[in-house]
C-alpha cells in the first residue's frame, strides 16, 4: 500500500516511500547537520531529532534549519523487473546528483 516503509532504515539508511506516483526512496540523512530524522505516521512527516527540522512524506523540508529537502537515492528496475536502489548515487530534489559510497538494494 501507500505510505512510508522503513524497514530499510537501520541497515541502508533509506525509506522507501509510496504513493500515487510511484516509488522513491529517500536518503535518512537531515539536510542540516546529518542526523537522521524519525518518521512519525501520526504527523505524516519526518521530524529531526537534533535540531527540530520537518519534512513532509516526499522529504521537502517545511520547518526548522533543514536548507533543502532530504536527497533521493537512484531506482531503477532490473531485468527481471525487481527494484534496485543504488544509495552510491544520491540526488538533491529534483534532480542533480553526486557519487558516494553505497550499496545496490533490492526490494
Amino acid at each position: 500500500g501507500f505510505g512510508v516503509d522503513t524497514k530499510f532504515q537501520q541497515q541502508f539508511r533509506i525509506w522507501v516511500v509510496r504513493n500515487v506516483e510511484g516509488i522513491l526512496v529517500i536518503f535518512a540523512r537531515c539536510t542540516h547537520l546529518g542526523c537522521t530524522p524519525d518518521w512519525k505516521p501520526a504527523e505524516n512527516k519526518f521530524k529531526c531529532p537534533c535540531h527540530g527540522s520537518g519534512f513532509d512524506s516526499e522529504g521537502i523540508n517545511f520547518e526548522g534549519p533543514a536548507p533543502r529537502p532530504l536527497d533521493r537515492a537512484h531506482v531503477e528496475l532490473d531485468a527481471e523487473g525487481q527494484i534496485v536502489v543504488d544509495t552510491s548515487r544520491l540526488y538533491d530534489q529534483p534532480h542533480g546528483g553526486f557519487g558516494a559510497p553505497g550499496a545496490m538494494i533490492r526490494l
